[in-house]
């Protein structure tokens, strides 16, 4: 597509929405002055209405949105202190232009407004959270445990004190403050969990305490903690490699890939915050420390069965003469930790207010046990598949691939890493109220240094066998149905981890150091990367009427550092050695002006009506980011240290109603046009690091993309109805974007942003009465595209998902109550398909969860 071409379509639709808001604003605004005299009004102050549960949770976020001075959403934790789901990814998925990445059936990443999770900032408090992984900068929330959280914000055009690495948005998680009652509070919680698929009983609990004390209660101190145990299992299809069969016959895959994880996942959690309030000044230190850790088994079965001669029975059935299978087994213990420690204060004295703060943020994601056998089959397996189903099955298929005693042991690869990641920040904000004489306002000015260091170490020991061992006598008995006996006489009973070792260990003989694969391992993806920022802004606000406008400038300077190795045969002779390693370095340094306006419009008590302009970055994700090198014949593959930030403008309008203390209607349209995209790249023909190369992988910087959406929320109670139909309650919010991105070599496509999806939806009943609350939910997102080929064909993408979630609470009195929830009651999947609908990638199935227990406060 032309550039031209685009600018036009951009700007046609841009005005075309910001039109719509408009009209939309407008007709709030008129609802708002018809309704000045309506019987219903928010009362910020009417302590007679009393609201718990789920109830007092939606009250609170309303509040945070209604008082905050830009676009954000929020969700809050109730009267018993806790958040209305299992962890905070779960939580916030249920906002208006939030949804979510899972991991094993729970939600992990938060994806707003359909923008890359890599492109959030993430912060606890206010403060920089280090990002536990190796790859991108993205932070699990499902790693806090939802007990420790008093409140999430999600903050979609962030204002200039903000830091500016945030495409997407700011994700700020609040922990609880002996401050935030007017009486001490003790919060304690005991759960229950099973996975229908794994069947298990997993469990945990959580207490948290806040008082005040000392001379004017000026002292105050909360000290939580929380425990959980849970038992996952998950079951994967992935037929893979489609390829063309000939005219009149659909695509069909030429591999078909089978997965069963059994996974132990625990959390531990605390958060220890002391806080002094004095007339002038005010000192606090925050605390918080995260440990999660997986322990996760994985039977695998690779099944290559397209290496004979392929016989077409019909269009939609296909006969191969021979195959081969092979049978892998993972044990994959991880553990990740989040520490932040957060000292800092702020001094009133008089003329203005002085806020500084110091974090310190440590991350790590050690994996001390990642061990993989594999063995492999004769390929003799022949088997005949069936393509008219909306996934390919086996509609034929040969006994033996499910007998152990054919598959030869072939390698056994011992591999531990450890991923570590130390914060230093200083940060400090002078704010001079009643500059502008009798007119409400502000000068806000501030600076912060960020120093991030990140170090990735891995190591592999691979063995490769030679001998005459198979793999009988290292399965378990368990031969319970795989992937709802869809595959019956595939996959056969499951290996045993312990087994195995001692298949190892018996056929020690056999086993030999593949020396060259062990070194290219040991320093194939090390790395280690220093990023320092310098950030400074001023900004400032004022008051003229009904209008507030808020506008600012911040500027912050990059400054990265970063090594790791190149990894190739130099000198030609087909082994490598410890000499055909070497270092390598990068440097990349950049600075960003980034200003920024917001305007909040309020004619009514009830209505608002928001405008932004901000401009933000994304910088690189770290594997991309450092200079990582191996080639073999002519073919390499990279890391790119010279890589730009993604840098995005953004126009964001909404309207807000507000026609009782617990409703709100809302709608906006937003745009974001975005530079610098990183997408993963094949070069041809070229030289790097004075290597002449037929073919380069590499990430790359294409030209730019954008997203442009619409969004609408409503959330009311009902109360108006006759009862007992008084204590409904509805939520519905629905995000729809349009995106384009620019790719070298295939501009004339029309390709969506990364993980963008389409369509973003969530609906919601919740019913409350007298001693009992319910709830049942709908989340919705579209397809998105997951990685980008050379060519459409290799594509792949993301499908559709919806998944249903309800909760039941019971009040037993007035401060302990009985709670279950259920999840993903539909046992929807997660899959991706190639290119095309109909060519099913993978496909994952959990089947549903629940969670039940006790809650009390006291």
């Amino acid at each position: 597509m032309a550039d031209g071409h685009l600018i036009d379509r951009n700007a046609h639709a841009l005005r075309r929405l910001a039109l719509t808001a408009s009209v939309v604003a407008l007709a709030f605004a008129a609802t708002a002055a018809q309704a000045q005299d309506a019987p219903v009004a928010p009362d910020e102050t009417a302590e007679d209405i009393v609201v718990t549960g789920d109830r007092a949770s939606t009250l609170a976020a309303i509040r945070i949105k209604r008082d905050a001075p830009t676009i954000i959403e929020a969700v809050s934790a109730d009267t018993v202190g806790k958040l209305p789901d299992y962890n905070p990814a779960e939580a916030i998925q249920r906002l208006p232009g939030v949804s979510v990445q899972i991991d094993q059936g729970e939600a992990r990443y938060a994806v707003v407004r359909g923008v890359d999770s890599n492109l959030n900032n993430v912060t606890i408090d206010g403060n920089l959270v280090g990002a536990p992984e190796a790859e991108g900068r993205r932070v699990s929330l499902d790693t806090i445990p939802s007990d420790l959280v008093a409140s999430i914000e999600v903050i979609k055009a962030v204002t200039a004190d903000y830091d500016a690495n945030a495409v997407g948005g700011t994700i700020n998680i609040r922990t609880p403050s002996a401050f935030d009652r007017a009486d001490s509070f003790l919060f304690g919680s005991l759960r229950g969990s099973l996975n229908d698929i794994d069947g298990r009983l997993g469990g945990g609990g959580s207490l948290t305490y806040g008082t005040r004390f000392g001379g004017d209660d000026s002292f105050g101190i909360v000290a939580a903690a929380s425990y959980n145990k849970r038992f996952l299992s998950s079951q994967t299809a992935n037929p893979v490699s489609w390829i063309p069969r000939g005219p009149g016959v659909r695509n069909a895959p030429a591999q078909y890939q089978l997965y069963d994880y059994e996974i132990t996942r625990e959390r531990i959690g605390a958060v220890l915050n002391l806080e002094w309030r004095g007339a002038d000044l005010s000192l606090y230190i925050r605390n918080i420390y995260n440990e999660y850790t997986d322990e996760e088994g994985r039977d695998f079965l690779d099944y290559d069965y397209d290496r004979g001669t392929a016989t077409i029975l019909s269009p939609t059935s296909i006969r191969y003469s021979r195959g081969r299978g092979t049978r892998a087994f993972r044990q994959n213990n991880q553990t990740q930790k989040l520490l932040n420690v957060s000292p800092g204060g702020e001094w009133d004295f008089g003329g203005g207010k002085l806020a500084f703060n110091y974090t310190y943020a440590n991350a790590s994601e050690h994996t001390p046990v990642r061990d993989d056998l594999d063995a492999i089959s004769p390929d003799t397996l022949n088997n005949t598949i069936d393509l008219s189903p909306s996934r390919p099955v086996f509609s034929q298929i040969n006994p033996a691939i499910a007998n152990a005693s054919i598959y030869n042991l072939r390698r056994f690869q011992f591999r531990s890493e450890e991923i570590d990641e130390t914060l230093h920040s200083g940060r400090a904000d002078v704010t001079f109220g009643d500059v502008f004489g009798d007119t409400e306002g502000f000068i806000k000015l501030g600076g912060k240094y960020l120093n991030r260091h990140k170090t990735r170490d891995s190591r592999r020991l691979r063995y490769d066998y030679t001998g005459a061992a198979t793999l009988a006598g290292a399965m378990t008995n368990d031969a319970s149905p795989y992937y709802n006996g869809d595959y019956p006489g595939v996959f056969g009973p499951r290996l045993d981890y312990g087994k195995l070792l001692g298949l190892f260990d018996a056929n020690s003989v056999g086993f030999t150091l593949n020396t060259i694969e062990t070194l290219r391992n040991d320093f194939n993806v090390d790395y280690g990367i220093r990023e320092k920022i310098y950030a400074g802004y001023g900004m400032g606000s004022i008051t003229l009427g009904d209008l507030t406008a808020i506008g600012g400038v911040r500027v912050e300077h990059t400054d990265t550092r970063s090594t790791a190795f190149s990894v190739r045969d130099a000198d030609g002779d087909r082994v490598l050695e410890r000499s055909d390693i070497t270092p390598l370095t990068g440097v990349n340094r950049y600075t960003d002006v980034l200003p920024s306006l917001h305007l909040n419009y309020r004619p009514s008590d009830d209505v608002q009506i928001r405008a932004a302009y901000t401009n933000t970055i994304g910088r690189p994700n770290y594997d991309a980011a450092v200079p990582t090198f191996e080639e073999d014949a002519g073919v390499g593959s990279a890391g790119n240290p010279d890589l730009k930030p993604f840098k995005s403008m953004g126009l964001d309008l909404t309207a807000e109603f507000y026609p009782a203390r617990e409703a709100i209607v809302s709608a906006g349209v937003f745009y974001k046009k975005i530079e610098n995209p990183i997408y993963n790249g094949i070069v041809l023909n070229t030289v790097l690091n004075g290597v002449p190369l037929t073919q380069l992988s590499q990430p790359l910087n294409a030209k730019s993309g954008y997203i442009l959406g619409v969004e609408a929320n409503l959330q009311y109670q009902l109360s108006f109805l006759p009862a007992p139909l008084d204590g409904l309650g509805v939520s519905v919010n629905g995000t729809y974007v349009k995106s384009d991105l620019q790719v070298p070599g295939r501009e004339a496509e029309d390709i969506p942003f990364f993980r963008q999806s389409d369509r973003i939806a969530n609906a919601a009943i919740f019913y409350a009465i007298g001693r009992i609350e319910a709830r049942v939910a709908l989340s919705y997102r579209d397809d998105y595209i997951e990685s980008i080929g050379a060519v459409r064909t290799s594509d792949i993408y993301n499908k559709a998902r919806a998944q249903l979630d309800a909760k039941l609470s019971f009040d037993l009195t007035d401060k302990i109550e009985l709670f279950g929830t259920a999840s993903n009651i539909t046992n929807a999947p997660l899959a991706f398909y190639q290119a095309d609908k109909t060519q099913t990638f993978s496909r994952e199935i959990y089947s549903y969860s629940l969670s039940f227990g006790i809650s009390g406060a006291f």
